[in-house]
């Protein structure tokens, strides 16, 4: 397990270590569904909210190579399915996320981010996928007030030699504490322009300290 740094400023004020774990389990079946290993992660209920609040997941366990940086931007709310200050069409702050070390015999891969004063780094994560589509969950164990919670990220596109078409992200708490959100809660969210570019950066750690700035919250 490795540590991140990170702020979920729309769930809560993180307080403590926020550790990912992983398990090398996580495949599709021959027949497309998750099998049982998956819902370790994520859930048949959770995964029902997951298909509800509209992210689309690619299965397959033959998933495009996909490692690189990536800028998310516009980076826009499509919809949250619980109530707060955020509507539709909402802007956040643009995002930069690095898929790199991907194993598709394994199907892993590691997961870094910066978005505004939020970062994530070395999070292991799983891929799966077939042709140019792809999807990539990442688990978050946490503590906030010494009390564990889960959530998980499902990210999703299509690749090609300039970037990631149709990108979307979707986060779901899966393990709730009295400070977060509820269980099955979340939101989904898209790069508005449809495209979100590779970069000249080949990790996300190239571009912190740079004259890169942005005021815009994240979500």
């Amino acid at each position: 397990m490795r540590k991140i740094k990170t702020l979920f400023s729309f769930l809560f004020v993180l307080v403590g270590v926020l550790m990912l774990t992983t398990s090398c389990d996580l495949i599709f079946g021959e027949s497309g569904k998750l099998t049982d290993d998956v819902h370790n992660i994520i859930p048949a209920d959770i995964l029902k909210e997951f298909k509800n609040i509209g992210i689309e997941i690619h299965g397959g366990k033959t998933p495009p190579n996909i490692e690189g940086t990536y800028k998310i931007s516009p980076c826009v709310l499509v919809k949250s399915n619980f109530s707060d200050n955020f509507s539709p069409g909402h802007k956040f702050a643009d995002k930069f996320l690095t898929f790199s070390k991907q194993d598709n015999a394994k199907l892993t891969i590691v997961c870094d981010y910066v978005q505004s004063n939020e970062r994530g780094d070395g999070i292991g994560s799983f891929i799966t996928g077939k042709g140019n589509k792809f999807s990539v969950y990442s688990e978050i164990r946490g503590t906030l007030n010494s009390e564990p919670f889960k959530s998980v990220f499902i990210y999703s596109g299509e690749i090609d030699a300039d970037g990631i078409k149709n990108y979307h992200e979707a986060l779901i708490v899966t393990m709730e504490n009295e400070h977060t959100i509820k269980r099955g809660e979340g939101r989904l969210i898209k790069d508005s322009d449809g495209f979100s570019e590779r970069t000249t950066q080949t990790r996300v750690q190239d571009i912190i300290g740079t004259s890169y700035t942005n005021t815009q919250k994240a979500y």
